[in-house]
Order: C-alpha cells, then structure tokens, then sequence
C-alpha cells in the first residue's frame, strides 16, 4: 500500500538508481504515515554518523532524521556516489511491505529547464495521442 509519494522527482531528476530501504520510525511517525499526512516532496538523504539518514522527515509538527536500514554494500555504494559532483538521492516513495514500511530511495542528478521543457512536451504528446486513440 502507498503511504507517501514523490510526484515532483521524475520531473526534477533524472533517476540514476533506485534502492528499496527499510525506515527506522518511532509509533508516532508510523501513525502518521498512515493517515498519510506526511509530505515527502523536496526530502533528501545524506550521509551522516556512518547511516544514511532522510532530513527532516515527517509533517509540520514532529520533524526528525530518520536513520536508512540498508545493507552494508549498498550504503557504502550509495554514499560514495553522493560525493560526486551533481549527485543527490532523495525518496520516491512510501509504503507498506506486509507489516514492514520501506522507502524507495534514488540517486538522481538534476534537470536542467530544457530538460524539464522536453518532459512536458513529451507528456503533451502522450496525452494528445491517448485522445485520438479514443
């Protein structure tokens, strides 16, 4: 089930590579989350105290890090990439894995104005197209 969503990241981002993350979360938060009044748009992760770490997480009220539970592999691979120049990662999505709440996390690099002028046109298109089709 979706808990949260990123709408602006496939817009803003090229998405590079995506992870699948565990959440360590106290009671309040995850109540939160499922009554969905948390707002994942703009929130980042970076590489803090040894553990990848979502800035800012949660509403207007209760804002905390929340620590990634991920592999050994994996977080060394994706804190070595944030070092580049231009790379970021952010969360793309919220949601539940039986009784479990992951986080699928993405390296992304940023789009440029024409870039995001092009993914306008092309969903223009789209649409245009699944109009004549009808």
């Amino acid at each position: 089930m979706n808990l949260a969503r990123n709408k602006k990241a496939h817009f803003d981002y090229h998405i590079l590579e995506s992870y699948q993350a565990g959440l360590s979360i106290s009671g309040k938060m995850v109540k939160q989350l499922r009554q969905k009044r948390v707002n994942i748009t703009g929130k980042y992760i970076i590489y803090q105290k040894l553990q990848l770490q979502i800035i800012d997480f949660g509403n207007d009220k209760l804002r905390e890090n929340v620590p990634l539970l991920l592999n050994k592999k994996e977080q060394a691979e994706i804190s070595s990439r944030l070092n580049e120049k231009g790379i970021s990662c952010v969360v793309l999505n919220i949601y539940t894995l039986g009784r479990w709440i992951k986080a699928e996390i993405a390296i992304v690099r940023g789009k440029k104005n024409f870039d995001k002028r092009e993914s306008i046109k092309k969903r223009d298109l789209e649409r245009e197209e699944a109009r004549n089709l009808l």
